[in-house]
């Protein structure tokens, strides 16, 4: 699985030539950095690039995404290392569908999902993931997203389905393979292969391969984990899964969509084009898809 890493200066940019100047000029002293350390102090490169790995962007809380909280339920989770910060919109008693979000995101980035979901019948959960949002955190990682949504759906017990963005998506994955008892999930833009993303960042910072793959190793070693171990193909289960990817995604690309439609039985796609990675999130089409697909209508 990818991580779909953002860097932690990698904010997202909107059309003023401002913004843009500001990551640009940030970007090139990022790689001028990891080209200096890496000639100089190659430890302390390693030790820099494994940070920029594990740490997510961060930022406010739009009026629009607090406004949507005071709807909700406070729905804390408890974690071995402390505790998510979760909400639930509508009857605790109506099947749930748990909402995920993506690298450097934050639950209520879902919330157009919300009314449509409470409308078929649904009760609504999302999540802030450890190091996101008002969990908060310093770090995190593909294993800490795959940590919180297990430890959710442990919490709620019987949930029908999850609708994941981005990392989100692709741990929507890996849990609903382990368990059958969860219906049905919608993957959008989801990421399939981890080792792919480390390789979109070390080319975007232009750090050399041994750099990159150093840190793989040792971030491997920290977590115990290959990173072989979370592509695609090693997640399959046998409910419906819709998956939703724009061809214009320039964050994931098209293509690892495509993997997981592949790898799983009962997939089918929805593509879209001109929405991007984040605005698919916005589009009335792909929120009536998804309501419809989890309601178990054809989308």
């Amino acid at each position: 699985m990818e991580l779909n890493l953002k860097p932690a200066f990698f904010w997202p940019i909107n059309s003023t030539s401002v913004r843009s100047f500001k990551f640009s000029t940030k970007l090139f002293s990022q790689r001028a950095i990891f080209r200096l350390l890496s000639q100089v102090a190659p430890r302390q490169a390693v030790e820099r690039a494994i940070r920029v790995m594990l740490t997510p962007p961060r930022q406010p809380f739009s009026d629009a995404e607090l406004a949507v909280l005071e709807e909700a339920s406070l729905l804390p989770v408890p974690l071995i290392s402390g505790r998510l910060i979760g909400w639930r919109w509508g009857r605790a008693a109506d099947p749930a569908v748990v909402l995920v979000h993506g690298w450097g995101g934050r639950g209520t980035q879902l919330r157009g999902f919300i009314e449509p979901l409470l409308e078929r019948g649904f009760s609504v959960v999302a999540y802030d993931a450890p190091g996101h949002g008002m969990t908060g955190g310093a770090e995190s990682s593909l294993p800490h997203f795959l940590q919180g949504l297990n430890a959710v759906l442990d919490h709620l017990g019987t949930v029908h389905a999850i609708v994941g963005h981005s990392l989100g998506g692709a741990v929507a994955a890996m849990a609903m393979a382990q368990r059958p008892a969860v219906k049905r999930a919608v993957l959008i833009a989801p990421p399939a292969s981890l080792a792919d993303s480390s390789r979109r960042i070390a080319a975007a910072l232009q750090w050399p391969e041994a750099l990159r793959a150093t840190v793989q190793r040792r971030i491997e070693y920290r977590f115990g984990l290959n990173w072989s171990a979370f592509e695609a193909e090693q997640a399959r289960g046998a409910q419906p899964l819709l998956v939703i990817h724009d061809r214009q995604d320039r964050e994931v690309p098209f293509s690892e969509g495509r993997r997981h439609l592949n790898n799983w039985p009962r997939a089918r796609l929805l593509e879209t084009s001109g929405l991007g990675h984040r605005r698919v999130l916005e589009d009335a089409t792909v929120i009536q898809a998804t309501a419809d697909f989890i309601a178990g209508d054809q989308p």
